[in-house]
């Protein structure tokens, strides 16, 4: 009889503490912890952390446990001039890991890169025409459709996120469904842009001259939407540069200089405001400029200002300054080292922002399909590696 009873409140205790982990694990604010399966061509997983990595742009232990999503990303076949001379680029090896806390998600990118493009737009003296020019972003070419002249640009990256899941067709095309060929070549010829007022995309951009490893240290986060052409648009918020050109009389020069630095890609506005650099005051016919010091640069001498074989001369001037961004624009501070073969960048944002409009929100800890790209010295020319997913380890 005592067997029986004994057997019977064992029988009673387990349907008890059954029933009642049934019911804990069905309330709402409960996560199950239920392996997914991980495809991994295209899936990356999102490690849970209680201590949050250091961007410092150095690959240290926390990231170890981390899941490695490597690819590689190609440029895709489109119309237009603005992709001439990248098609068929590949960047044979990408490798991305992300962790997540209760506040940011963190990544870590790694590419193959054999050129550290730091050099966008800048100015040169001819000493022919006795005129300053400014390079090209995209590169130039001759009547045989060779590369004349390589593009002076910068590197740069860019993901792709679905709104609130907005954007019609996202999980199955991701950046493909903003991204319009075909255009007038008056409008661009390819654009970016959503096909509906409702549709919009979190767009985050690492520049690597607009902030990407100087002043702010920070991706500059955009968003997409329906305007045509160009849907491309900065979160509220300042920008981090200003191009530096002005026009002196019926001249363009460029508007600051730092006499003395040489090999320099961009003026800080920290500089400016410090008299670092100087502002150039005039420009006489043979190119001569005058600093507001009332010192002059002479670029007819020697070729320091020049244009050198494919390069320039220590001396030609940056195309931007550099301030810092805010607002909105600044949700995403990062940290970028280049190695001698390819980048490693660091970066974070909150789970959640103040910007529902613009942002992305990634609290659920929902899968999240998004886009990848890399911009190799290239203005606008990209190459792409869509439709992957970010999962959260739970």
């Amino acid at each position: 009889m005592r067997i029986i009873r004994s057997r019977y409140l064992w029988v009673m205790a387990t349907i008890v503490l059954a029933v009642g982990y049934a019911v804990s694990c069905t309330k709402d604010d409960q996560v199950l912890d239920i392996p997914q399966p991980i495809n991994s061509a295209t899936d990356l997983v999102a490690l849970k952390v209680s201590a949050p990595p250091t961007l410092d742009g150095i690959i240290d232990a926390s990231w170890a446990n981390a899941q490695k999503l490597q690819f590689s990303t190609t440029v895709p076949e489109v119309t237009g001039d603005i992709f001439r001379g990248y098609v068929g680029n590949i960047i044979p090896s990408v490798t991305l890991r992300s962790m997540y806390d209760n506040d940011n998600i963190y990544f870590l990118a790694e590419w193959v890169d054999p050129t550290e493009s730091l050099t966008r737009l800048p100015w040169y003296f001819d000493p022919v025409a006795k005129k300053w020019f400014q390079e090209k972003g995209a590169p130039v070419f001759n009547a045989n459709g060779s590369i004349a002249r390589k593009a002076f640009y910068e590197d740069k990256i860019a993901m792709l996120w679905n709104i609130n899941n907005s954007v019609q067709g996202w999980n199955s095309g991701t950046c493909y469904r903003s991204c319009h060929t075909g255009l007038p070549a008056s409008d661009g010829s390819s654009r970016h842009y959503t096909n509906y007022p409702t549709e919009r995309i979190d767009m985050w951009h690492w520049k690597s001259v607009r902030g990407g490893v100087n002043g702010p240290n920070m991706f500059e986060d955009q968003h997409q939407w329906h305007t045509y052409p160009n849907g491309r648009k900065g979160d509220d918020g300042n920008d981090v540069y200003v191009n530096n050109v002005q026009t002196l009389g019926t001249l363009t020069v460029p508007k600051y200089v730092i006499p003395a630095r040489n090999n320099y890609g961009w003026i800080l506005q920290t500089e400016v405001d410090s008299k670092v650099a100087l502002t150039v005051t005039a420009v006489d016919a043979n190119g001569v400029l005058t600093l507001e010091d009332g010192s002059t640069i002479d670029p007819n001498i020697g070729t320091d200002y020049q244009r050198i074989g494919e390069g320039h001369g220590p001396k030609v001037i940056p195309g931007l300054t550099i301030g810092s961004y805010t607002g909105s624009r600044a949700d995403i501070p990062c940290k970028a080292t280049y190695t001698g073969s390819g980048w490693i960048l660091e970066f974070k944002r909150a789970l959640k922002t103040a910007d529902a409009l613009n942002d992305i929100d990634f609290s659920s800890l929902a899968d999240q399909y998004f886009g990848f790209a890399i911009f190799e010295n290239a203005q606008i020319a990209h190459s792409i590696k869509a439709n992957m997913v970010l999962k959260f380890q739970k």
